[in-house]
């Protein structure tokens, strides 16, 4: 493997591209009671990610996708009090649930991981 050149921002921190090793940025976050605490979160607070509110759903294949419609409606295997759980990449975060707001599903966060 290639030696790269560590490339810092203003901070004296690494500096985040593509492929950054979170764990290299921020090694031990222990003992931390919030992590606006830690001396990297001004850089790792603007950081976008993805996140995700997973339903399962019940013998749902690629062919049932293929052909859903608006309108449709289709059955998960979660009870309606059942909270959903949240995830950032592959980490659980939280449980939140669906609600509507001005005609759009919006997800509320309802508990921390």
């Amino acid at each position: 493997m290639a030696d790269t050149e560590e490339i810092t921002n203003d901070m004296g921190l690494p500096a985040l591209t593509t492929g950054t090793d979170l764990a290299k940025i921020v090694p031990s976050i222990r003992g931390m009671v919030r992590i606006e605490e830690h001396h990297a979160w001004q850089m790792l607070s603007k950081l976008m990610m993805t996140v995700e509110s997973v339903v399962a759903l019940r013998e749902f294949k690629v062919r049932d996708l293929l052909q859903l419609e608006a309108g449709q409606v289709i059955e998960s295997t979660c009870a309606d009090t059942d909270d959903v759980t949240v995830k950032v990449g592959q980490i659980q975060v939280g449980w939140s649930e669906f609600e509507v707001v001005e005609q759009r599903l919006a997800v509320r966060l309802t508990r921390l991981a």
